[in-house]
């Protein structure tokens, strides 16, 4: 627990405005790399519960996430906390929307080939 405490002193008094940025920027961009992640494998899966049952695979999807994955490096020339908000904000829309939309609308294809 001592190092931690050190840990907590040690950004009281040396987080200034500019490291808070670079640090919630570097957040931001990891957490859209594991967003980016989760969404493609959960696109394979749809992808193969498709083609297994002769339906055409899913292309739109993938597209849609290559853009957000597009913009995701886009956060380390945000010069405010604004600007990583609303840019994360659309990454992360895009990406969570993909995976609603894939959860909904493949779900019924997805249940029946785990169940093979």
């Amino acid at each position: 627990m001592k190092h931690f405490e050190k840990f907590l002193v040690w950004i009281a008094f040396n987080l200034t405005d500019s490291r808070f940025l670079l640090f919630t920027k570097i957040q931001g961009i990891l957490w859209s790399i594991a967003d980016i992640a989760l969404v493609y494998f959960f696109l394979k899966i749809a992808d193969s519960a498709r083609i297994r049952y002769g339906e055409l695979p899913i292309r739109k999807r993938y597209l849609l996430l290559w853009i957000s994955a597009a913009l995701t490096p886009l956060l380390v020339f945000a010069t405010s906390l604004k600007q990583i908000f609303i840019l994360e904000s659309v990454v992360c829309g895009i990406q969570y929307a993909i995976l609603i939309v894939t959860v909904i609308g493949e779900r019924r294809r997805i249940l029946k080939l785990y169940k093979e």
